[in-house]
């Protein structure tokens, strides 16, 4: 059985496996992230590239501009209890984006990314609202996670043809 393990864990060394990470600072130096000020994905990805150590550059000076063109955010009630009050939410938050290099040439075509979770709704606990903000800075992460990895991908595949 031991031999089995080792074994296992040797071929996974030899293969190449890594965890994916959106360390995108080192196919990208500076980006423009535009959007309107009411727009959930703003600030958070601003933040999310700035750890990723891309620097956030004046309109002029990036190497990208990611664009958040439309945001979407819905919940609807998808159980009831048996009193007719919602037992179950569904929140799906939405971003519409695209990306453009410092020449203007669409490198993401506008698309959107999606976030869904399913909250249970408990009307006997107090913490039910921080519940719900937790649940959406989450939703936020997930897209911006989206994003990030989208531009890992074009940025890397733009460095390595250029």
């Amino acid at each position: 059985m031991k031999l089995v393990t080792w074994a296992l864990l040797f071929s996974l060394a030899g293969c190449g496996f890594h965890l994916r990470t959106s360390d995108i600072g080192t196919s990208l130096e500076s980006a423009r992230v535009e959007a309107s000020k009411r727009n959930l994905l703003t600030q958070p990805l601003r933040r999310a590239l700035s750890r990723s150590g891309v620097n956030e550059a004046d309109t002029g000076e990036s190497q990208i501009v990611v664009k958040l063109l439309d945001q979407r955010k819905v919940r609807r009630s998808v159980s009831v209890t048996g009193r007719g009050r919602a037992a179950e939410y569904e929140t799906t938050l939405q971003v519409r984006y695209q990306v453009r290099d410092a020449d203007g040439v669409e490198l993401i075509a506008p698309r959107w990314v999606r976030s869904e979770r399913v909250i249970r709704v408990d009307r006997n606990v107090v913490g039910n609202s921080e519940e719900l903000e937790l649940l959406e800075q989450e939703m936020q992460n997930d897209l911006v996670q989206q994003i990030l990895r989208a531009l890992n991908a074009v940025t890397r595949t733009t460095v390595d043809a250029g």
